[in-house]
């Protein structure tokens, strides 16, 4: 008798992995948010710099939390359809919800003009943290699909 045996999924496979690509998008966004040089941002309205220093940091968690309810939602979806079996899809949904923000980040960052005090705010405050937490997530996406594959192979 002979038995075949499926290898047990990773558990980036499981159903925590997007609760920990969301907690790594978190943890670094704010690692970055309070290590980034603020001083250096002009913004004439009082309000809305104590609004940004404030609060700004409450955007890590909210796109984490969305991140993660997407993925969520994207998996159900993968599986419902019968896409389960194929691993290397896990990390390309991860790619699907990071390269947006990634690109967002990279567009408040570098191509974003500051006309007004609360896009000085947006842009000092949490476009590095989106740009480097989406990036490093991104990277780990990728290189967790290039193992993905040449496993298979």
């Amino acid at each position: 008798m002979s038995s075949v045996i499926n290898p047990k999924p990773g558990f980036l496979h499981s159903g925590a992995g997007p609760l920990l690509w969301s907690l790594l998008f978190l943890i670094i966004f704010v690692g970055v948010f309070f290590t980034q040089e603020t001083s250096a941002i002009v913004i004439n309205n009082g309000t809305i710099k104590n609004v940004f220093s404030e609060y700004g940091l409450l955007a890590g968690p909210v796109l984490a939390l969305l991140a993660m309810l997407t993925m969520y939602i994207l998996a159900g979806i993968k599986r419902i359809i019968g896409l389960g079996k194929f691993r290397f899809l896990n990390p390309v949904v991860i790619l699907i919800i990071m390269g947006p923000l990634l690109a967002f980040g990279y567009q408040l960052k570098f191509r974003e003009p500051e006309y007004t005090d609360i896009a000085r705010g947006i842009i000092g405050y949490l476009a590095l943290p989106l740009l480097i937490s989406s990036g490093v997530v991104c990277v780990l996406a990728i290189l967790w699909l290039l193992i993905t594959l040449l496993r298979r192979s």
